[in-house]
């Protein structure tokens, strides 16, 4: 299918969600009716759909980029991130419901776990992160937790508002900051030093070995 052919398709789906039913996906009309769709049977045509309308999503971050730049603190910048992504998902909450209902149901968790992680890392790139080390890794896996928990709650508590999104953001980057400082106490120099104490090489004598 073509890109303005699978435009169509989605902002089909989009309207009309509460018929749709992605393992009988052919039962919409406009979606049987669709000459290009003729060989695909349900199941591909929900693949194809579902992994187009995630890629959109993951690559609409981008659009972000000229605002966050104006904004000085990192971890501010990932917050307004945060909030446009989660507001964006709240307006398709029950087609993103549908979608990972229909993934779960598959089995098809490396397509879940592959969104939250892109996400992430698409948010980081967006922010100015330049990371190559193994903070890399350590800073998307973090985010990715912090959304995919907030997202989670987004699609399964009926009553959800967008009222709700601000407040657990900032419960979320403020246990991660919690987390962050105690790990720099953790990995503080008194900390290490005492620690040194108890090594091998501090516990060795000179003479003879153990």
């Amino acid at each position: 299918m073509t890109k303005m052919n699978k435009d169509k398709l989605l902002k089909n789906l989009l309207s009309n969600v509460e018929q749709l039913n992605f393992s009988r996906i052919k039962d919409l009309d406009f979606v049987r009716k669709d000459k290009q769709l003729r060989y695909f049977d349900d199941k591909e045509i929900s693949i194809m759909i579902i992994e187009y309308f995630l890629e959109q999503n993951k690559a609409s971050i981008q659009k972000q980029s000229i605002k966050v730049k104006k904004i000085n603190r990192i971890t501010l910048k990932i917050h307004s991130l945060l909030s446009h992504q989660l507001h964006q998902d709240l307006k398709h909450k029950d087609f993103f419901k549908k979608v990972f209902m229909f993934l779960s149901l598959e089995k098809n968790f490396p397509t879940i776990l592959d969104y939250f992680f892109s996400m992430s890392s698409n948010m980081w790139s967006v922010a100015g992160d330049t990371s190559t080390d193994i903070n890399y890794y350590s800073k998307r896996v973090i985010l990715c937790t912090v959304y995919s928990k907030i997202f989670i709650k987004l699609i399964t508590v009926h009553n959800y508002d967008a009222s709700m999104i601000e407040e657990d953001i900032h419960n979320e980057l403020n246990k991660v900051k919690k987390f962050n400082e105690l790990k720099s106490k953790i990995l503080s120099p008194d900390i290490l030093s005492v620690f040194k104490k108890f090594s091998p090489s501090s516990n060795k004598k000179e003479g003879r070995g153990f």
